[in-house]
């Protein structure tokens, strides 16, 4: 490989640095977003997103592209790994799980596919939990949720007989503002 880097470095003339070729390596492994590879090759979490699409957009660093390109084609050759490879047998897996009922399975490498075709990244977010939140936050919360869903906050009450102290049923009253209350005591009874 140092070869091609140095064919690379001489076509381009600019030097490869430590830090593009251990991104480079990181986005052909294919686990990491591309903030996620500029992070581990050393970028701060404040640049990293903006460095990874500088490196990738070709204008810039285009010794960085040819470089990736290498390094893919390189891996291909070593390991018969291809994406388009790879995304037809995720395929034929995904397709016989299905076949055999097993849906857990089918779906597990149809997700598989959509990440190594580009689709989806895998990202985990923390999230607070409610213990955490003072009660001004936990108010605000409550309050956007019900901006955004009003119907989860209707509450449909219906009266229901339970039984009383005395393990008897007692109803309940419904309050009718037309009826007098000594009409309302007869019907009771």
């Amino acid at each position: 490989m140092k070869s091609a880097k140095k064919k690379i470095e001489k076509e381009h003339g600019r030097t490869l640095t430590n830090r593009q070729m251990t991104f480079a390596r990181h986005i052909v492994e294919g686990i990491y977003s591309n903030a996620e590879c500029a992070r581990k090759a050393g970028y701060s979490h404040e640049v990293a997103n903006n460095q990874a699409s500088k490196l990738l957009n070709g204008r810039e660093y285009p010794h960085v592209l040819e470089y990736i390109q290498d390094l893919r084609t390189e891996r291909e050759r070593r390991y018969g790994v291809t994406t388009i490879g790879q995304l037809e047998r995720l395929h034929q897996l995904s397709s016989g799980a299905e076949e055999a009922g097993q849906f857990s399975a089918a779906i597990n490498a149809e997700k598989i596919r959509a990440a190594l075709g580009g689709l989806t990244v895998d990202r985990r977010e923390q999230v607070n939990t409610i213990d955490q939140l003072s009660r001004d936050e936990i108010v605000g919360r409550l309050a956007d949720l019900q901006k955004k869903y009003p119907q989860a906050f209707m509450v449909d009450i219906t009266p229901k007989e339970e039984p009383d102290e005395q393990g008897t049923r007692s109803e309940l009253l419904e309050h009718d503002p037309q009826q007098p209350p000594e009409k309302v005591l007869r019907n009771a009874d």
